[in-house]
């Protein structure tokens, strides 16, 4: 009878590793799945950011001649100010071009 008693409370103690041994394998298979599925979310992330930061710098370039475009514009316009303000009174002002253009 005391066999039965120890055989009885061996098989309960088998039964408890192996309900926890399944339940533990179940839990790895879940964060096995888990993983990987954060693995693609992070390759996602990883190509997002690198298409953004080559957009970025696209667009960086293009605002960069823009910049440069208009600053040559300024000088442009600056000087064309200058020349014309450096001809006498407002008739050379006026006709500054014109007699420019006869002489030759």
């Amino acid at each position: 009878m005391e066999n039965t008693a120890e055989l009885v409370r061996l098989e309960e103690f088998v039964d408890k590793l192996l309900t926890k041994y399944n339940n533990l394998k179940s839990e790895y298979h879940a964060l096995q799945d888990t993983l990987r599925e954060r693995d693609a979310e992070c390759a996602d992330l990883k190509n997002t950011v690198f298409n953004l930061s080559t957009e970025r710098s696209e667009v960086g370039n293009r605002v960069t001649g823009l910049i440069g475009r208009i600053e040559q514009w300024e000088s442009e316009h600056d000087a064309d100010v200058a020349e014309k303000s450096n001809n006498s009174g407002v008739q050379g002002f006026l006709f500054g071009d014109d007699a420019d253009n006869k002489n030759n």
